[in-house]
């Protein structure tokens, strides 16, 4: 939920191939996969929810990829 990109805008970058990278909840991602990607994305949240669980965020992300391809 970090990235400097919100997942509200990242519908330009979903037509064309994704690949998600997810890490661990108590650890994030490995620094070294990390500096591979291309983008780092934010999920917002309302509500002082300060993070989400690596399953709730790759359903979202799924989904949103989802919809870009329709």
């Amino acid at each position: 939920m970090d990235g400097p990109t919100s997942l509200e805008d990242v519908e330009p970058l979903l037509n064309r191939p994704t690949a998600w990278l997810f890490g661990a909840e108590s650890h994030g991602l490995p620094a070294e996969l990390a500096a591979l990607a291309d983008h780092r994305v934010r999920i917002p949240t309302s509500g002082g929810a300060q993070s989400l669980n690596v399953v709730a965020a790759a359903a979202i992300c799924l989904y949103q990829s989802s919809r870009a391809l329709r």
